[in-house]
């Protein structure tokens, strides 16, 4: 067990609960399963819960109608660090219940009902006519973080085996961390098992004993990749470090082969790499195909994307990897997202990679996107067009924030005007990436977007404020900062920002200080642009300085005119802003 995992898992199912007190933690462990994995919001979560007095072993209902789908989910929250096994009671009641769903006859599910919950009943009698006059999917699901029998899953399996349209899924200990790995790292909802068929012949496969990883290698049709990409959607690339890329050069190129030569596509492509917690290769009626469970493409995601937009050739042929890697072990666990991360930067080529597209899938950058996506911020996390990004939500946002904007933002705020003008890629290496990403409060993250936006907004006076901007937030966060970090203040300023137009009074002092910081840095360039060799410096090459940060903090005290302003502007600024009602 990944006690890290664990710990994660116990903090978001408390945070779920907080959020609302009335539920049980049981109900609230299966609140934040569904809202992770399978609902938009935590209100679609809510609204799919019944466990209760007479709930009838039954802790939610879930109708979804985009896949014809009914789950019928019951949850075990056990807290302890050893896995309790589940009754077979328990676990063959919710055989029993899907077995009363899916009936015909009436009388069972009558009797079911009977002495139910009234919110059971209404749930149910809706779930039950989904399944028998739409023909839905019913899905059943015991979630537990204990142990489930072998013997006991088949024999509940064995109860709705001659259902087509029924399952049962076991979610034990294991599986729950699994998730919740997948979930930290922006890989959730999990993809369903996908059929890969393989193209004339059989697979490459190998087995490793030292590392106990199994791969194969085989070539696809190109429309078969298409259709599965077109079936699952864009969940299939969540583990890729980008997003669709658009009309690259590379892109374009793989347009014209599959257009003009898709016989020879094989040749020219370096293939797709998929990654899955368990790969089986099946042939039956004459086809041979792998079945790849959790499947992520980490590599060829272009490849496949174009696959898809350029339409059905059956003569365009693509080869594909498959690398099964097991998580039965903690040890697997801390192993998996090592291997993943290595496979990425050694397989992506034909796209170059960049140290930003690196920490794309980074657990912070995956927890800043979900606490921006509750304030209505759309968070870009991974290079991509902004086409994809907004279908890559299915929501409407009020701000959009790439993250190569607010780490510039940041870093100029807590490292310094210096590093920021290194470059943005060096911003998302270790030494510098730790001290800015590191689990800081969101709205946090929002005040140095908000603060540096303010003061970029004043650059267009003068091209040299340009240069000088990184170094004016720098000061500015300085001086007000740490007042601004305060709980009662930095959601405050964000929304008087988001809000602009009706708090110009509280605002106009901050502009006054970033209007006389800037003009501060300007009479500081002209003041020491001689550089030492008794040229002059432009203001590009003046504002990369590397002891630019104290040099003006030491400026400013001998002139006290600029000094005294800011400060003035400030201080009228916090006072404001403490009166601030949000």
């Amino acid at each position: 067990m990944n006690s890290n995992h664990f710990f994660e898992l116990k903090k978001a199912v408390q945070e779920f609960q907080d959020n609302h007190p009335e539920l049980s933690l049981d109900n609230a462990f299966v609140g934040w399963f569904l809202g992770a994995f399978y609902v938009k919001n935590e209100d679609e979560a809510m609204g799919a819960l019944i466990g209760g007095a007479r709930d009838k072993g039954i802790d939610a209902v879930y109708i979804d109608r985009e896949s014809k789908s009914v789950f019928v989910v019951q949850g075990k929250y056990h807290q302890g660090p050893k896995a309790t096994t589940e009754p077979r009671s328990d676990v063959i009641a919710l055989g029993q219940i899907g077995e009363t769903l899916l009936l015909e006859n009436k009388n069972r599910f009558d009797r079911l009902l009977a002495d139910a919950d009234v919110v059971v009943q209404d749930t149910l009698n809706k779930a039950r006519k989904e399944i028998q006059k739409n023909n839905y999917r019913l899905v059943l699901q015991f979630i537990t973080t204990g142990n489930i029998s072998e013997t006991h899953r088949k024999e509940t399996e064995q109860m709705i085996s001659d259902y087509r349209n029924a399952s049962f899924q076991v979610f034990s200990r294991k599986d729950i961390l699994c998730l919740m790995q997948d979930y930290l790292e922006g890989a959730a909802p999990p993809v369903p098992a996908i059929d890969i068929p393989i193209h004339e012949g059989q697979p490459f496969g190998r087995y490793d004993e030292s590392t106990k990883i199994s791969s194969w290698i085989f070539s696809v049709r190109g429309d078969e990749m298409a259709r599965i990409f077109k079936e699952v959607g864009i969940r299939l690339f969540a583990r890729n470090i980008r997003g669709f890329l658009g009309s690259t050069a590379i892109n374009k190129e793989m347009e014209e082969t599959l257009i003009q030569e898709p016989e020879l596509f094989w040749y020219f492509n370096n293939g797709i790499t998929i990654i899955c917690d368990e790969a089986r290769q099946i042939t039956e009626q004459g086809r041979t195909y792998i079945r790849a469970t959790n499947a992520q493409i980490i590599n060829g995601q272009q490849t496949t994307r174009v696959l898809a937009e350029v339409g059905k050739n059956k003569n365009a042929v693509v080869m594909v990897k498959i690398i099964e890697l097991l998580r039965e072990t903690a040890e697997a666990h801390l192993r998996y997202t090592k291997i993943i991360n290595k496979i990425v930067r050694a397989t992506n080529r034909q796209n170059t990679i960049s140290a930003s597209d690196l920490r794309a899938n980074d657990p912070e950058q995956v927890r800043i996107e979900r606490g921006f996506r509750k304030l209505k911020y759309q968070y870009v996390r991974k290079r991509q067009t902004k086409q994809e990004a907004r279908l890559a939500t299915g929501m409407r946002y009020s701000f959009m924030i790439n993250k190569e904007d607010l780490v510039q933002r940041a870093a100029a705020c807590v490292l310094g005007p210096y590093e920021v003008r290194l470059g943005k890629n060096k911003l998302f290496e270790d030494n510098f990436y730790q001290k800015i990403f590191n689990g800081r409060p969101i709205f946090e993250y929002l005040l140095f977007y908000w603060l540096g936006r303010m003061v970029g907004g004043f650059i267009k006076k003068d091209i040299r404020r340009g240069y000088a901007k990184w170094l004016v937030l720098h000061y500015i966060w300085k001086e007000i900062g740490n007042n601004l970090r305060k709980v009662e203040n930095r959601e405050k300023l964000v929304r008087i920002s988001e809000r602009y137009y009706k708090y110009v009074k509280q605002i106009k002092p901050l502009e006054r200080a970033i209007e006389e910081t800037f003009k501060a840095s300007l009479v500081f360039f002209r003041e020491n642009k001689h550089s030492s060799e008794g040229g002059l410096l432009d203001a590009s090459t003046f504002f990369k300085k590397s002891d630019l940060s104290q040099k003006f903090d030491n400026f400013l005290k001998r002139n006290k005119k600029y000094r005294s302003e800011i400060k003035k502007a400030n201080a009228r600024f916090l006072k404001y802003l403490k009166e601030v009602e949000v």
